[in-house]
């Protein structure tokens, strides 16, 4: 009775410190939100929001490699919780950790299959690690499942060019753009000032597709209707030394 009565005892003071965190938190009390976050996290050694807490904190900090850590021991708290791998793998794409990352998607995958996130986020770990392949592969399945978002499209159309189907690529490419095009309507600004950035990029993309097609002609149309400043050396380049851009665009990174 005297165990489960100070194992009471120790819930209770862990959510008083959850609470204290919360209303800190809110205060913008970054500090003391962190301070009761932690000792909430004593007190409960089951518990992971105490854990969550201080990993939004300590990313908001900057100090992203404690934050990593925090994400870590949460998981090993709760290891069934598939979104506690999703925010850990999220934070590793950020630090640059693609390999360490994956493997937390891949995770995130199998303990909920119908997660479309963990899809997504496996492909962009391994566009960002030179496998577009494999990273193609992915975003199919999100096609095929239509639920692949037009960032998504747009990266699937780029490593169709890259990867021996530039023809495809570059319709799936278009559509990328139109899709964008269509969600201009819904922004504001700045969001609305950096989707058409994205936009003209689609558009050079779509030449790049034509470029590694070897449609020469019809790509330098298309960019002679570009504002983008890369236009003028782009048609440079098509002019005087095509196959060498044809070359330079199979050869390119995604990002």
């Amino acid at each position: 009775m005297v165990a489960l009565a100070l194992v009471a005892s120790s819930l209770y003071i862990s959510e008083r410190y959850i609470q204290s965190q919360q209303q800190l938190a809110a205060a913008g009390d970054i500090e003391g939100a962190m301070e009761a976050a932690n000792s909430a996290a004593r007190f409960d050694p089951f518990a992971t929001e105490p854990l969550q807490t201080q990993a939004a904190i300590l990313q908001s900090q900057g100090r992203n490699p404690e934050a990593e850590r925090a994400w870590q021991q949460a998981i090993q708290r709760e290891p069934n919780d598939f979104l506690l791998y999703l925010s850990l793998g999220d934070l590793q794409m950020a630090m640059g950790k693609f390999e360490a990352a994956e493997e937390n998607f891949r995770e995130v995958r199998r303990l909920n299959p119908m997660a479309s996130a963990a899809t997504r986020s496996i492909a962009q770990s391994l566009v960002r690690r030179g496998n577009l392949e494999e990273a193609g592969a992915e975003y199919e399945k999100l096609l095929e499942s239509e639920e692949i978002d037009t960032l998504g499209l747009y990266d699937l159309g780029r490593i169709l060019v890259r990867t021996g189907e530039p023809g495809r690529g570059y319709e799936i490419i278009n559509q990328s753009r139109r899709r964008a095009e269509n969600e201009l309507e819904t922004l504001e600004e700045p969001i609305r000032s950096q989707q058409e950035d994205l936009i003209e990029s689609m558009k050079l993309a779509a030449a790049d597709a034509l470029v590694a097609s070897r449609n020469y002609n019809a790509a330098y149309e298309q960019i002679s209707e570009s504002d983008s400043e890369q236009a003028p050396a782009l048609l440079e380049l098509i002019s005087t030394d095509p196959e060498g851009y044809r070359q330079s665009v199979v050869n390119s990174e995604i990002y």
